[in-house]
């Protein structure tokens, strides 16, 4: 019989933040991006609508920290969408956006960045 192990991550590290006034101002960011045909979507999860850039497991010591239980996110943009919709209309585009309120570290990583724009409303900085 095979073993199964869950390992869930034990730290999402965040290493920069933007908070935007308005989802059509952080769906404007992914606009570009579909234009050219790359894939791109905003997660949507307790109120807040982002887009984690995350450092990818390329390097030794990324790869170490992946392994154990550490995700990296280089930056994250976000928004405060109280309501989730499918898509959000920029400039004749509609930029897709997932609801992913099942998992559980998205939901902690939302209630985080909320919490960021309650503490400092003109959010654009980093924190440790």
């Amino acid at each position: 019989m095979v073993k199964i192990t869950y390992e869930p991550y034990t730290e999402v590290v965040i290493k920069e933040y933007t908070y935007y006034s308005k989802p059509e101002a952080l769906a404007a960011t992914l606009a570009h991006c579909i234009q050219i045909g790359q894939p791109a979507v905003i997660l949507w999860c307790e109120g807040v609508a982002f887009i984690p850039i995350t450092l990818p497991p390329d390097t030794e010591t990324v790869a170490k920290e992946y392994l154990a239980g550490r995700v990296i996110w280089s930056s994250v943009i976000f928004t405060l969408m109280p309501n989730y919709q499918q898509t959000i209309k920029v400039g004749g585009i509609e930029v897709p956006i997932v609801d992913v309120t099942p998992n559980e570290t998205f939901r902690q990583v939302a209630l985080w960045l909320k919490e960021r724009v309650s503490k400092q409303p003109n959010t654009q900085n980093s924190e440790k």
